[in-house]
């Protein structure tokens, strides 16, 4: 029987605690949903506590590596870590073969334009496939300015059916790339918050997600300090793990703010979500994203956000009036819409949904849809024709 849809992947989440671009297991449940059938190509990676509740039989890991090593984080100094690349590809490509040829796939559809991208771009070259490319963000901010990645995922782009981007302003880039059209598809990653629904706000302002330099947690400390004194009774905690975690602490004893500060560590989903809602205030503050999964949790527990002004988090906050907005790397600027921010009593509830109804993963799967059941039957579609400008 013929499938529908053959997702390449760099990554997909084991299980419920995978912290692993968890959004592609909702996305793809989004699709089976609408009734395609697919199936999902995506390299190894030793599971969150031996947890693959998410590895289904139409899930299709390939080895490539010993499973703990992720590829974006390879020395590209090491010529053993070339040999990992090329590995990765070969095993990428071989599997996504092997399953065209048994189930001969209507379309392709590549979740980041590399290394995904190029593995759905050779099945199209050698099968005729039609191919999309979903930009998400590391793919365009980091890939395509090397040099050699960078001429990948141009290819990729250039000769993709359809693009898209899980952000308008990526979605400029993508199209200035590919000078060829590309469609803003929501990526979001569904919490199952009704069981912790009760839980009170306490004065908390809650960075979640990676502890790292350039997701603007030191900024966020040294804002939070210029502000202690003055509100004793209000704690910052991060909600994740990163190689900034030691920094962070040190700022922490450095100002005198120890007992206010606080860092989780890695939650598993009950664990956070729970944070998340006994916080007040969500605060953002990235030096250089797209519209990161953290949003749309925010928004999903009905929470305002503080936000630097980095790609689409300032739309999407000032749109919807959800939060505040200040210049990414402004200390100063942050310190005063933190303070701002506990000073407003308003019910964010109501305008956070509205936000969610526009980022939506089921929009994600209702286009992707459209544009499958648009390939299956050999047509072309204005909007998704790909026309060089």
């Amino acid at each position: 029987m013929k499938k529908h849809l053959l997702i390449i992947s760099n990554r997909y989440p084991a299980g419920p605690n995978d912290p692993a671009s968890p959004f592609v297991y909702d996305f793809k449940c989004a699709l089976e949903r609408r009734g395609l059938a697919l199936d999902v190509v995506t390299p190894l990676y030793e599971p969150y506590r031996d947890d693959v509740r998410y590895i289904t039989e139409n899930v299709h890991r390939f080895d490539w590596s010993d499973g703990k090593e992720v590829l974006s984080q390879l020395s590209m100094y090491s010529p053993l870590s070339w040999l990992k690349i090329r590995r990765y590809f070969r095993q990428g490509f071989r599997m996504a073969r092997e399953l065209q040829k048994k189930n001969d796939y209507s379309a392709v559809l590549a979740l980041w334009a590399l290394p995904s991208g190029h593995i759905a771009r050779r099945l199209h070259r050698k099968y005729k496939m039609p191919y999309g490319i979903w930009a998400l963000g590391s793919d365009i901010n980091t890939y395509a300015s090397k040099p050699m990645a960078g001429g990948l995922v141009l290819k990729a782009l250039t000769d993709a059916h359809v693009r898209f981007a899980d952000g308008y302003e990526l979605a400029t880039k993508v199209q200035a790339l590919a000078n060829a059209q590309c469609q803003f598809l929501p990526s979001l990653h569904i919490l199952d918050l009704d069981t912790v629904r009760n839980q009170s706000a306490e004065k908390v302002f809650l960075c979640p997600g990676r502890v790292e330099k350039e997701k603007g947690v030191l900024d966020l400390i040294e804002a939070f300090a210029k502000l202690a004194d003055k509100m004793p009774d209000w704690r910052l905690e991060y909600a994740g793990t990163g190689s900034a975690e030691k920094k962070v602490w040190s700022l922490a004893q450095k100002y005198r703010i120890r007992n206010q500060v606080k860092l989780h560590g890695y939650l598993e989903q009950p664990a956070y979500n729970r944070i998340l809602l006994s916080s007040r205030i969500v605060v953002i503050p990235s030096l250089s994203d797209s519209l990161p999964l953290t949003f749309g949790e925010a928004m999903q527990a009905g929470k305002p956000v503080v936000v630097s002004d980095t790609g689409d988090l300032p739309l999407f906050t000032e749109k919807y009036h959800v939060g505040y907005t200040y210049p990414a790397g402004d200390v100063q600027a942050l310190a005063e819409k933190l303070l701002e921010a506990t000073r407003d009593a308003s019910n964010f509830g109501p305008r956070c949904q509205k936000a969610l109804e526009e980022l939506d993963i089921e929009n994600a799967a209702a286009a992707v849809q459209k544009w499958v059941a648009m390939v299956s039957h050999g047509k072309e579609m204005k909007e998704y024709a790909g026309s060089r400008r």
